[in-house]
């Protein structure tokens, strides 16, 4: 049988997009049907949120045959219950394959229970994950939305929807990734698929990260076809792009064999019995009871509270008074130990705010000392010719001064000097801004920003020393200033490689700045601060995050790209590409 999408595509994430109608659950089925027709031993397992919409699977398109041997686990149509607490031992089953093919509805969970199941599921499937496995994952926004809440169960669900796309491919982990509403999905998740099955999306909002995917992982050609058809799709129909599959194309896709639950209501589906494939709900009911009576003996938290409870218990069952003076060996013992962790911390603390004061003072002096010597390299003396004091020639001299100042700084009157024609007579630092501003010009930037000069020759576009830098050179006619905040050269002089200045522009960064740098670099546009923090390795809101953000905003590393959003600018990108 004729496969309805190619077999390599399957073999990576694949991400189904399309709005509500537009048949993206359907195609995500006829996928699960196509994996496990190929391989009748191969395993499913579906996450299916809030609208029950895969239950389907276990009867036929008639309805009036068995289908597909799901197990499926809470929901309204469940084979047991499912209770929220139950993750990390379900977790645990889907990863040894004693669940081989399962159906996890939580849409009878309460509010925060997806997150709080999530949360123990998905490390419990890291952990224990053998073989390989294809895992569903319907309202993908629901687990890893773009925009957070704030609440920490939700934070972690994003975190560990992360670390399933990121990690579980090398687990044996093949993602399926659906969604409505492409603009709520964490970029992560997207980033991490290698396949996009795009069906109709309306909303411009929906399209822009499909856009930015296709953009990074196909031609011009294929991304202006798909961008332009994306909005008047037929139901049923799709893009298949996938960049390491190398598959392009439109498809219109077959009914699912299995019977179409998801589908919208009509009259005559009201009464109608489904047959459904048997299930032995006793073995079912008892594989998960004895996982969850494993999970809990293995749980320190659980562990902890049994421990306090007979604790309790032994306090009530005995006459001990309660006021029993405490020995003055323990409280002394306990006083040291306060003292000693006190001080610990201090110290650490003021190792810190030390270490900080020295490296912003080594900066200062830095730039003064830099600042002096290029002052000194640009000034010539000749002892011979300096008359003597009170002489003629210097009353003269203090005379015709501001007129030759005046001269100078008149762009007018200024000339290139000799250093134009390549004498040499250009100092270091001098030669490092003149090399910047050639590297921009050599990629088509022939009027860069003071930050992005300053970024690439290995200064801070503030400081005094790259003033006098920049000073120094349009005295010399070296430099000009077509616009305010930019600059260009006024000669020709030779740039950098793309590699020099990638490594030029990484040299500027330290080490705090460089891991926000790259965690905005791997995402392919904006993202909310929290995100880069989390990211990046952050507390999110935390002054040091905050500074080090503010220090790269202020070099035009990063940009503001919205309330609370940042992403890599445009010339740092192309730089580090």
């Amino acid at each position: 049988m004729k496969h309805a999408i190619p077999e390599a595509v399957l073999q990576q994430h694949t991400a189904f997009l399309g709005k509500t109608g537009s048949g993206k659950t359907s195609t995500a089925k006829l996928a699960v049907e196509q994996i496990i027709r190929d391989n009748p031993a191969a395993r499913v397992c579906v996450l299916d949120p809030i609208k029950s919409d895969w239950w389907g699977l276990i009867s036929t398109a008639d309805g009036k045959r068995p289908g597909l041997p799901f197990h499926i686990l809470g929901g309204p149509r469940g084979h047991v219950p499912l209770h929220d607490s139950a993750g990390k031992a379900i977790g645990e089953l889907v990863a040894n394959g004693s669940l081989p093919l399962s159906i996890i509805d939580m849409a009878d969970f309460n509010a925060g229970g997806l997150q709080k199941f999530f949360n123990d599921f998905a490390p419990a499937l890291l952990k224990r994950m053998r073989g390989v496995v294809y895992l569903v994952i319907e309202e993908a926004h629901e687990f890893a939305p773009k925009e957070r809440s704030g609440i920490g169960a939700e934070n972690m669900a994003i975190h560990w929807a992360k670390k399933l796309a990121t990690a579980g491919r090398s687990k044996g982990i093949r993602m399926m990734v659906l969604t409505q509403r492409t603009q709520a999905l964490h970029n992560a998740l997207l980033g991490s698929c290698d396949t996009i099955i795009a069906h109709r999306l309306t909303a411009p909002a929906d399209q822009e990260p499909v856009k930015k995917w296709l953009k990074a992982n196909v031609n011009k050609e294929i991304f202006e076809k798909v961008s332009s058809s994306m909005s008047s799709l037929k139901t049923g129909s799709a893009w298949i792009c996938s960049g390491e599959a190398q598959v392009a194309e439109l498809v219109q896709f077959p009914k699912i064999s299995t019977y179409d639950n998801s589908a919208t209501p009509t009259g005559d589906m009201a009464d109608l019995e489904v047959r459904t494939a048997p299930v032995d709900a006793e073995r079912l009911r008892a594989i998960i009871g004895n996982a969850v009576k494993e999970a809990e003996a293995d749980d320190p938290k659980r562990l902890r509270a049994e421990i306090a409870r007979l604790t309790a218990l032994t306090k009530a069952s005995t006459n001990i008074p309660q006021n029993i003076p405490a020995d003055p060996e323990v409280i002394e013992n306990a006083e040291r130990r306060g003292y000693v962790r006190g001080f610990t911390e201090a110290r650490q603390q003021g190792d810190i705010s030390f270490e900080t004061l020295k490296r912003l003072t080594g900066d200062t002096v830095k730039n003064f000392v830099e600042a002096l010597q290029s002052s000194l390299r640009n000034t010539k003396f000749d002892v011979d010719q300096i008359p003597p004091s009170g002489s003629p020639a210097v009353k003269q001299a203090a005379v015709e001064a501001p007129k030759r100042m005046t001269a100078v700084a008149s762009p007018a009157m200024r000339k290139p000097s000799p250093a134009a024609s390549g004498d040499g007579a250009l100092t270091t630092p001098q030669r490092r801004v003149m090399t910047s501003l050639a590297f921009w010009k050599s990629i088509g930037h022939e009027s860069p920003t003071r930050e992005q000069v300053a970024a690439v020759a290995g200064y801070r576009p503030g400081s005094g020393n790259f003033n006098n830098i920049i000073g120094g050179l349009s005295t010399m006619g070296q430099t000009t200033v077509p616009a305010p905040g930019r600059l260009a050269l006024n000669v020709n002089y030779e740039g950098l490689s793309p590699d020099e200045a990638s490594d030029k522009l990484w040299s500027v960064l330290d080490n705090p700045q460089r891991r926000l740098v790259e965690a905005a670099k791997k995402a392919r546009g904006d993202l909310s601060r929290e995100e880069l923090a989390i990211d990046a390795g952050y507390a999110p809101g935390s002054g040091n995050f905050n500074n080090i953000t503010g220090r790269l905003t202020s070099m035009d590393i990063l940009r503001r790209a919205g309330t609370g959003r940042i992403a890599l600018s445009d010339w740092a990108r192309e730089v580090l590409s």
